[in-house]
């Protein structure tokens, strides 16, 4: 068989989509196949009476039919009745063909997709063969492999590469040429039984919603809470935090946690900014510590100049007053409170 040909059989194999396709444990099966049939003739297959260049014709229809006994998913036998059709050549004996049929007997190897069984087949192939009115009877080895699904619960469809090697005897035929089968078939499986259904569980009460994960963020205006370019709570700053932490407690988080973050704006260099920032944050959440959030559930970041709220929007402001003023956005200080709070329906 041409190289084309053997690559269109692999591919079929997975090409196949269909029901769970491996038969039920302990399964009698019988069908038929229909296909081509390819002799292959290599110069070691020919006597020295013929040559090679006689074939005329390699292909022909070739078919069989088949039975077999699955004893489980992937172990089964096989037996059944090939015809392989004729294999035409001319030569000095006159016009012939070459015919072969004969029974064949192979353990078949099945390995479930899900979708399809992949299947292999190894075995003998009892062969009887005529040419140029002799005859001859022998045994060649035999292969195969092919995919199987199935169509429904009793038929399945199969597609199948058979491989039977030196079939005839050259010195009394001419011949001992291989013989390749690419075949589709369909088989129908005795006994098969409907898969038991099992009663509906009774419904189980719904769960209850898991607890979620939340994250509340609080900010104020660093200009609300400290002077310009300082770290030291104001008065103003002192009454600000009283009521932010109130409102930190009417949030009550379980296993809360709190981060405190400060920002300055972009006058000055990034090192002293960053300093400015840890200092400021840090003050917060010294504060927030002796109103009660315990010392070891808060944390503080300085981020200096970095995330500023005003974008390019200060770029072309003169004077460095009115740059402070604008920048005002920037100078603030974040508190993010995370923490596991319980879902009601």
């Amino acid at each position: 068989m041409k190289k084309t040909a053997i690559a269109v059989a692999i591919s079929g194999l997975f090409m196949v989509a269909g029901a769970q396709a491996a038969p039920q444990d302990n399964t009698w099966y019988a069908g038929g196949k229909l296909g081509w049939s390819n002799f292959q003739v290599s110069k070691d297959d020919v006597s020295s009476t013929l040559n090679t260049y006689d074939v005329t014709r390699h292909d022909d229809v070739g078919g069989g039919v088949y039975g077999g006994y699955q004893f489980n998913n992937w172990f089964g036998i096989e037996a059944g009745y090939d015809y392989l059709g004729k294999m035409d050549f001319d030569s000095s004996a006159g016009a012939g063909d070459l015919q072969s049929q004969g029974l064949q007997l192979a353990a078949k190897l099945s390995y479930n997709l899900g979708a399809a069984d992949i299947y292999g087949k190894v075995g003998g192939f009892g062969y009887h063969t005529k040419s140029l009115g002799e005859s001859d009877d022998g045994v060649a080895p035999l292969l195969a492999f092919g995919t199987e699904y199935a169509i429904n619960r009793d038929w399945a469809a199969r597609f199948e590469y058979q491989w039977v090697s030196k079939i005839g005897d050259k010195e009394d035929l001419g011949f001992e040429p291989d013989n390749g089968l690419l075949s589709v078939g369909v088989n129908y499986r005795f006994g098969q039984q409907a898969p038991a259904v099992a009663p509906a569980p009774a419904p189980e009460p719904a769960p209850a919603p898991a607890p979620v994960t939340v994250t509340k963020e609080f900010s104020l205006s660093s200009d609300v809470l400290f002077d310009f370019n300082k770290a030291t709570l104001k008065p103003a700053g002192v009454e600000a935090l009283d009521g932010l932490y109130g409102q930190i407690k009417a949030e009550t988080p379980k296993d809360g946690s709190a981060l405190v973050i400060g920002y300055t704006d972009r006058i000055g260099s990034d090192q002293y900014n960053q300093a400015l920032s840890e200092k400021r944050a840090k003050t917060v959440a010294d504060y927030l510590v002796g109103k009660g959030i315990p010392a070891d559930k808060i944390s503080t970041q300085g981020r200096g100049e970095a995330d500023p709220v005003t974008g390019t929007q200060c770029d072309g402001v003169k004077g460095k007053k009115k740059l402070i003023s604008c920048l005002a956005p920037d100078r603030r200080v974040t508190i993010q409170v995370t923490g596991v709070k319980e879902v009601t329906e």
